[in-house]
């Protein structure tokens, strides 16, 4: 749900109720233990700061914080947060000198923030423990004022083209009228400027030629009239400024500018050093490529695939922007650990040359790693896996900077029974080429300069003990390309082959339950598939769209009369998509997902067996920490069906060709300790899934919209997040608020509203 970090997922009565109690524990006040202060000395124990004004609860809140940022250290009272209570070492002796400082600071603050009619004062108040532990709390009280806000904002630059660039660009520039006289808003309007006149060819340029002016002065009051009606007309005018000052800024260049840093350069000759420093134990070699030079000493790279990274062009405008592009694309490859441009302006000359000097990374990375994993089968029992997979990264295969991965795994279960229950193993190769292939010219150069090529191939066996085992291979080519906040890839083609043996087990229950023959198949998928990623939102609140596409059939539907296509191909498309949404409030958190997908075999598959589901390597499964948490991993649904999980005519896990599923989560912290962050989480989940077809399966495992109300699950708990940083550890409980497809023995609690009582096991 909405994680960034791996996590560790525990599901258990005990572990909730363990929860409630930290949450009730933290929830009082907890005593602070104070050690290594100065016996009979006032020392700082707390510090408080009273923000007078009318301000929303959020802008209060900030503010606030801002505020106790600029306190001097020797006014700042830190402590530890044990978990019964709190440990304040070696506090600070209070000086009212050192408040003194505080005020000082906090002044400039609200000053560099608008607020110039500031009020800040402070007193003490003494509490003395233990007889010679003087703890001295000070209390901050500040009064804003009115914030100062722009009226009216005029440019001025006196060089004719940088103030024709200034006026052109007036609609982007982050000085609004209304808006609050704040030194951050300035200070980014004149980075804006100096950035906008670095991307028109003025290299040199920097903040120290431009300079703001304003004031805050009616300037009727330097002219008054002797008209008494028009005297009672400024004096209102006086009175309204006071109630709402406004101030009028002019940016204009600075007095004595340094003229030569309003010089336009304009872009010379570009040299590459790929494999930067120079080795004396080889010969230099060069060469030119696109009107580039290249200088190489050992033959790592090829010339040809550099000068399609640079984005500076001889002969044009010198742009900031295609400076920065470059170096961040070289960085982007891998296949460079450091990457300098330097830019070498001609002397009385209006042309800059450039030196591209890379120096490579380490070709080669070895990397290893051990997992381990717990979860429950309905055939197994409980399972604990264990996998180990290795990895060879090439950061310049081929001597094209091209990102070569190759790795292994191998991983086992093990039973309740101590038998190993199921074995995988598999061997993946991918390449990661920075361009398009071929070389498409008509691909917009936006998309262009961020567009990679890649070529996967995978191949795997599975075995699960007693009921199948699966081999498979796959390869797949394809394109990925960004452009603003989206993320495109599509895999054409994407070739996929699965051979399935039934063991025994698995063969009973085919005969037991005939709809799974049309889940439990193997074959042959030649597919292509699109999927889309955009990244939406800004500050506190952020959402996340994804969309997929696979369509199979489509490439070889043109081949007819081939029993092998007709016996093995797939034909079908599947589309799902995904939107998440986070609402981060100051302490806490609102997290939001719906995800929804179908798949639809096509009538023109020709294997009878192939015709009424989606194989079940390709078709949804709910339950599981990330998903509909009162569930285990693949056991929930289909629909509304009735199944056993255990024994010999059993169907242990459920697959559907559509799921539909909702999950909302409040997140909120409880307490740090020893660094540690412990969070609290409150969440509801809502899905299922279904068969398409009505030969798929019963009518109750079917999708139907007028069922929908009565097929889709709900959960709701609660939970605890212990956050070490680099991975959180996750306790969560969920209740099944209404379960759509219980076990033949909870038959009667089908749909009932919290019919599960709350016991262990349910």
């Amino acid at each position: 749900m909405l994680q960034g970090k791996p996590l560790f997922h525990l599901q258990s009565l005990n572990t909730v109720i363990a929860g409630l109690f930290i949450i009730v524990l933290f929830s009082c006040k907890v005593p602070v233990i104070v050690k290594n202060y100065q016996p009979n000395k006032p020392f700082v124990f707390q510090t408080n700061i009273n923000l007078k004004g009318n301000f929303s609860n959020t802008n209060r809140s900030e503010l606030i914080s801002r505020l106790k940022g600029q306190l001097d250290d020797s006014m700042r009272s830190r402590s530890v947060s044990k978990i019964f209570w709190s440990v304040m070492k070696a506090p600070p002796v209070y000086d009212s000198s050192n408040a003194d400082k505080s005020v000082v600071f906090m002044k400039a603050l609200l000053n560099s923030s608008g607020y110039f009619r500031d009020t800040i004062t402070y007193d003490t108040t003494l509490k003395v423990v233990n007889k010679d532990q003087h703890r001295t709390t000070v209390n901050f009280n500040v009064t804003a004022g009115k914030v100062v806000t722009l009226d009216s904002i005029g440019f001025n630059i006196k060089q004719q083209d940088l103030q024709n660039l200034t006026v052109a660009s007036r609609s982007k520039s982050y000085l609004k009228k209304g808006e609050p006289f704040a030194k951050a808003v300035i200070s980014a309007e004149l980075d804006r400027l100096v950035d906008l006149y670095r991307n028109h060819g003025y290299l040199r340029f920097s903040r120290d030629e431009l300079i703001g002016l304003w004031d805050t002065l009616n300037l009727a009051v330097l002219n008054p009239s002797l008209d008494p009606f028009e005297q009672i007309a400024l004096l209102d005018s006086l009175r309204k400024s006071r109630d709402n000052p406004k101030a009028n800024l002019e940016i204009r260049l600075r007095p004595g500018f340094d003229s030569s840093k309003l010089k336009k350069y304009f872009v010379g000759d570009i040299t590459i050093y790929p494999d930067f420093p120079p080795d004396s134990s080889y010969t230099r070699k060069e060469t030119k490529v696109n009107g580039i030079k290249v200088i190489w000493y050992r033959n790592i790279f090829k010339p040809k695939i550099l000068p399609q990274n640079v984005y500076l062009h001889r002969g044009d405008v010198y742009e900031q922007q295609k400076y920065f592009k470059t170096v961040n694309r070289f960085n982007s490859l891998g296949s460079w650990r450091l990457v300098n441009l330097e830019q070498i302006p001609r002397k009385n000359g209006d042309t800059v040359d450039f030196n591209i000097r890379l120096t490579p990374a380490q070709k080669y990375s070895f990397s290893t790693n051990l997992e381990g994993s717990s979860n429950q089968s309905a055939v197994s029992g409980n399972l604990f896996g264990i996998g180990i997979n290795v990895g060879l990264q090439n950061r310049n295969f081929a001597k094209a900077a091209i990102q070569s991965n190759s790795s292994i795994r191998f991983g086992v279960e093990i039973g309740d029974s101590s038998l190993l229950q199921t074995k995988q193993f598999s061997v993946s190769q991918n390449f990661n080429i920075p361009r398009a292939i071929p070389n498409s010219k008509w691909i917009p150069a936006r998309i262009r300069e961020n567009f990679r090529t890649f070529l996967s191939f995978n191949a795997a066996n599975t075995e699960r003990q007693d009921l199948y085992n699966l081999s498979t291979v796959n390869g797949s080519w394809g394109y990925e390309f960004q452009w603003n906040k989206k993320l495109m890839t599509i895999r054409i083609p994407n070739i996929e082959y699965s051979y399935l043996k039934k063991r025994q087990k698995l063969k009973d229950l085919i005969d037991s339950t005939p709809s799974l023959k049309n889940i439990f198949t193997d074959g042959f998928i030649s597919s292509i598939i699109t999927s889309l990623a955009v990244t939406g939102g800004h500050n506190k609140n952020v959402n996340v769209f994804r969309a997929n596409v696979e369509e199979s059939g489509l490439l070889t539907g043109f081949i007819k009369n081939s029993k092998f296509l007709d016996s093995n191909l797939y034909r079908f498309v599947k589309l799902d998509a995904e939107f998440t949404w986070k609402k981060q409030y100051r302490k806490s958190a609102l997290a939001f997902r719906v995800f929804g997908g179908a798949g639809f075999e096509l009538s023109s598959t020709v294997s009878p067996q192939k015709k009424n589901a989606l194989p079940f390597f390709k078709q949804y499964f709910s339950g599981g920490p990330n998903s509909m948490r009162a569930w285990a991993l693949r056991k929930l649904g289909p629909g509304s069906a009735i199944k056993e999980f255990n024994g010999v005519n059993a169907v242990p896990e459920r697959y559907g060709d559509v799921q539909l599923e909702a999950n909302l989560e409040y997140r909120f912290p409880i307490k740090v300790i020893s660094g540690v962050k412990v969070n609290g989480a409150l969440f509801t989940d809502m899905g299922n899934v279904w068969l398409l077809k009505n030969k798929a399966g019963p009518t109750e495992e079917v999708f139907n919209f007028n069922r929908l109300g009565k097929d889709i699950a709900v959960g709701a708990g609660a939970g605890l997040r212990i956050d070490f940083d680099f991975f959180v550890l996750r306790f969560d409980y969920s209740y099944k608020v209404k379960d759509p497809s219980p076990s033949p023995a909870n038959a009667g609690l089908r749909n009932k509203w919290f019919g599960y009582k709350f016991r262990k096991g349910d």
